[in-house]
This record gives C-alpha cells, sequence and structure tokens, in this order.
C-alpha cells in the first residue's frame, strides 16, 4: 500500500501533539499526586494534633483542622490551576501545528500537480 506524500505533515503532526499532550498529562499527574501525598502528611499531621490536644483547649485541635482545610483549599484551587494551563497548552499544540501540516500539506499537493504538469506537457520520445 503506497503512502500518499500529502498526509504526511498531518500524520507527522498528529504524533508530535500526541508526544506534547503526553509530556503535560504527565507533568500534571506528577504534581496532583504530590498534592495528594502533602495532602495526606498533613491530614495526618492534624489528626495528631487534635487526638493529642488538650482537652481544656479544644480552639487548638479547631485550629489545626482548620488550618489543614485552608491547605487543601489552596491544593484544589492549585488542581484547576494546572488542569486549566494543561488543557490550554493542549489545545494551542493542536491549533497551531494542525495549521502548519495544512500549509505543509498544500506546499507538497502544489509540488506533486507541478510535476503532473510537467510530465504531461512533456513531449513523448
Amino acid at each position: 500500500m503506497l503512502f500518499n506524500p500529502m498526509y504526511k505533515p498531518q500524520v507527522e503532526q498528529f504524533w508530535n501533539v500526541q508526544e506534547k499532550i503526553l509530556d503535560e498529562a504527565e507533568e500534571f499527574t506528577r504534581h496532583w499526586f504530590e498534592r495528594r501525598h502533602e495532602a495526606a502528611r498533613t491530614a495526618l499531621d492534624a489528626a495528631r494534633t487534635v487526638v493529642s490536644a488538650d482537652p481544656s483547649r479544644p480552639a487548638d485541635a479547631f485550629e489545626a483542622f482548620t488550618e489543614w482545610q485552608r491547605h487543601s483549599a489552596e491544593r484544589i484551587a492549585e488542581d484547576g490551576r494546572e488542569w486549566f494551563g494543561m488543557m490550554s497548552r493542549c489545545a494551542r499544540y493542536a491549533s497551531e501545528t494542525e495549521a502548519e501540516a495544512v500549509g505543509e500539506a498544500a506546499g507538497e499537493a502544489a509540488e506533486i500537480t507541478r510535476k503532473a504538469v510537467k510530465r504531461a506537457q512533456s513531449d513523448p520520445v
């Protein structure tokens, strides 16, 4: 089966974008897991503080829990910021490289047409 050379730019573009998207997803998930580990460690610290707090000072336990909750909200907000950034970059990769691939394919088509016209116009031997 022959491969139409006009498709070469789109095929290369597709797989290059796939690689970039995978890199972006890998980085996002690595950071996401780091934040989840931090959440688990700080939850354990807060739980230890709460259970070992002086019963006559319940505000200390409440403060430990509130502090953990505040940082958890910050981690969730960071998840959202990173997710939005990742999706924006992935969309940009796809749109920018698609435009380039279309331009390259048009160049390939023009070259194929030029060669075909040249052959058709040549004198038979």
